[in-house]
């Protein structure tokens, strides 16, 4: 019969309750996944549509034509019963669109377009001779279409039919490229694509799983549970978050982060547990008190690194952007569950199987070895060694943060982000190539005041025409649209650069801080510049302002969250630096990779010179938070083993011993299960997989097998100090943690 031990922590008389009674915590599972499931088929999640959710000044800009552009419930309806509008590029790099022999395939094609049944009215240039149809090359123009759906009259227009009568002109014209302009075939296609790529990567992350979990465990059923912990957590949460959704709408990225975070976390946070129960049983305890053991000590562990991931996720929200909240949202339910679930459920488990959990053995790969193998060598080597050691591997992890202060933020908007396998890029491709992209989405100034129409307000906006048509960093033709009742007037300003560029930037800067306030001071017209380019400069600005809070709470979190945790404060202190460190080498091998191009073409893509605003902040968030797993399983071991003979060299030298195994194997998983995602064919996925990948792939192996242990030697027991006047901290390690019969390690180890 076992014996409950004494001194447990409050993580170890949960799990042991969860054992002893482990039928009633099986039904409780099983309902709360089933409930899960019911809430994700039964009520679904509410996804955000939000279309005038932007920041900063083109947000604002944004939302007021959201508001007054905004036709009639009756006048949207016929609309999208009727047409939907997409345009025609024809280019011929060989042939002026001057030239007879252009306009007469031009109009040829066009004409064979109009007997398309659901084409309801075609023009190119050559029918309306508008400036902007027409290419700065003159090897190329542009046709608008309205499309109409006759056999479908409730509002949803396929428009298959038009694309296959554009392809085949394609190819029946010779010298022609002739492709469909539409972001919104681009996107339904890049939606597909999404789709595709999960459920790609979904099937990669279980197969790397299920390998590097048999290989840490020689046992299939050791390698089962966590996959089905996993699997169970991911779809709670989901479920969950559906619910959350009725209150608080979610972007549709939110169900792909749970998954990421769900299958991380969910695998590792069981392996974890699984490893040290086994231990304990090799030791020769009984069954609940080898799980009763497992959760006093690595439960414990899990339990706070958990905490950590979640509070770092949460200074995410300190943004105050929708999509950063709701995928920090999505990812904190899915750590949250797998914590609980593994304090829980998992000990329920472990109690009913027992020793079944060793069943199916793969006897050709071996016996499990606590000797911490390759990792304890190096451990030694580095101990014999800690200063040069640690200087040159700090040297390094500097060196690969230089890049980062040349770091382009922006948003991949051209065609050179998106897939080879859409199909529209190759349109895209054309347009931008002969035209100037911010011609198709220019920025847009909008102009607010009670009476848009009165002779002071039109005299401003004839003289911001004449002002931007002098200008080089703008171009032509200047539309002026004015909503019905007069209160908001929006001007069409193209930009001589691509959306992204430093050209437009400039522009709209020019556009912000001389011309308009020039022109409309004394007129009462509040005057905002949105459009894709301000969106984009006002969206890192948020990114940057927010930055500061973010960093401050992650830090200072992660901070007392250490310190209370190992009741020391130096080890709080180096491990945010070593964590610091850290992020900044994965920032630099971003630059590398998808700002100077090196190696890109190994992930089927080409190097933009951008990377994604939102990325840096996102990804200090999570990898903070998960640097923090391997970094509290260790020094916890470590701290265990120095509570008990007070030596710390002996201490550092088992503990990497002991959770060598474990932690390369939870790090395998988590480079298998990111670098999966690297393997998505959208450029952002790529930029936020590599990024992780590397993150835990630097934690697990620089951080954790040199620079911790070196400065450990180094410290030596200034490791532990903590000053009187802190005396006072609560102590959550257990007064007494019977691990005796745990193996022993020499200092040679």
């Amino acid at each position: 019969m076992s014996s409950t031990p004494s001194g447990l922590s409050f993580t170890a008389r949960i799990a042991h309750w969860s054992a002893v009674h482990h039928w009633l915590i099986l039904l409780a599972s099983v309902i709360a996944i089933v409930l899960a499931v019911l809430s994700i088929s039964m009520i679904g999640a509410e996804i955000r549509d939000d279309d005038g959710g932007g920041v900063g000044e083109s947000g604002k800009g944004s939302k007021l034509m959201g508001e007054r552009f905004t036709p009639s419930p009756s006048a949207i309806a016929e609309k999208v019963d009727r047409t939907r509008n997409e345009g025609i590029i024809f280019s011929n790099p060989s042939l002026d669109a001057n030239d007879p022999l252009f306009e007469a395939a031009v109009n040829s094609v066009m004409a064979t377009l109009r007997e398309v049944p659901q084409v309801l009215n075609a023009f190119s240039y050559y029918d309306v001779p508008d400036p902007s149809l027409f290419a700065d090359d003159s090897h190329a123009v542009l046709a608008r279409v309205a499309l109409q759906n006759p056999q479908d009259p409730t509002g949803h227009i396929s428009i298959e039919p038009f694309l296959e009568a554009v392809k085949q002109a394609s190819n029946d014209t010779s010298g022609f490229e002739i492709g469909v302009v539409s972001f919104r075939v681009l996107e339904d296609e890049l939606d597909e694509i999404l789709d595709e790529d999960f459920g790609r990567i979904m099937i990669y992350s279980l197969v790397i799983g299920l390998v590097i979990l048999i290989l840490a465990f020689r046992a299939l059923v050791a390698a089962i549970i966590p996959l089905i912990m996993a699997i169970g957590s991911i779809f709670t949460a989901i479920g969950i978050a559906s619910l959350v959704s009725q209150v608080y709408p979610l972007v549709e990225l939110y169900a792909e982060m749970v998954l990421l975070m769900g299958l991380a976390v969910g695998i590792d946070y069981s392996l974890f547990i699984i490893s040290r129960y086994r231990t304990e049983r090799a030791a020769g305890r009984v069954k609940i008190d080898a799980i009763t053991v497992a959760a006093n000590t690595t439960g414990r562990a899990v339990f706070y690194a958990g905490v950590t991931v979640i509070l770092s996720l949460g200074g995410l929200m300190l943004t105050r952007d929708f999509t950063f909240i709701s995928m920090a949202l999505g990812a904190i339910i899915v750590v949250f569950v797998a914590v609980a679930a593994s304090l829980t459920l998992l000990p329920g488990l472990l109690s009913l199987i027992g020793d079944n959990v060793n069943r199916f053995r793969l006897p050709f790969m071996g016996k499990e070895s606590d000797q911490g193998g390759i990792w304890s060598v190096i451990t030694g080597w580095v101990l014999a060694r800690p200063l040069p050691l640690a200087s040159l591997t700090i040297a390094a992890l500097i060196a690969l943060t230089i890049p980062v202060f040349s770091m382009n933020l922006g948003f991949n908007a051209g065609a050179d982000a998106l897939p080879d396998a859409l199909e529209g890029k190759r349109a895209l491709e054309l347009l931008e190539y002969h035209f100037s992209s911010s011609v198709i989405v220019p920025a847009k100034v909008v102009v607010d005041a009670p009476d848009v129409n009165s002779s002071e307000i039109k005299a401003a906006v004839a003289a911001l025409i004449e002002r931007v048509d002098g200008d080089p960093s703008f171009l032509g033709p200047f539309d002026i649209i004015t909503n019905d009742t007069g209160n908001l007037t929006r001007i069409n300003v193209p930009l001589a650069g691509n959306i992204d560029d430093d050209e437009s930037e400039d522009a709209v800067m020019l556009l912000r801080e001389q011309i308009v306030p020039q022109i409309f001071s004394g007129t009462g017209a509040n005057v905002y510049i949105a459009g894709d380019t301000a969106e984009g400069i006002d969206f890192r600005e948020r990114m940057l302002s927010s930055a500061y809070y973010v960093f401050a709470f992650v830090l200072g979190l992660s901070f007392l969250l250490l310190l209370v945790m190992f009741r020391s404060l130096i080890i709080p202190i180096k491990a945010l630096a070593l964590n610091l460190l850290s992020v900044g080498a994965v920032y630099g091998v971003l630059v590398i990779v998808f700002q100077w191009g090196w190696g890109i073409g190994i992930l089927g893509s080409e190097e933009t010179g951008i990377i994604e605003t939102w990325l840096p902040l996102f990804l200090f968030g999570i990898l903070f938070g998960l640097s923090m797993d391997y970094h509290m399983l260790l020094l916890n071991r470590i701290k265990e083993e120095y509570d008990k003979h007070g030596q710390n060299e002996r201490a550092v030298a088992t503990g990497i011993r002991l959770t060598a195994g474990q932690i390369t194997s939870a790090a395998a998983v988590m480079v298998g299960v990111f670098a999966a995602f690297a393997t998505s064919r959208v450029l952002g996925l790529q930029q936020f997989g590599l990024g992780l990948a590397v993150a835990v792939f630097i934690d697990a192996t620089v951080i954790r097998v040199i620079l911790l242990p070196a400065t450990m030697k180094l410290l030596g027991r200034w490791n532990w100090y903590l000053p009187g006047w802190l005396e006072w901290l609560p102590k959550v390690t257990p007064v007494e943690e019977s691990t005796d019969a745990a193996p022993e390690a020499s200092p040679a180890d």
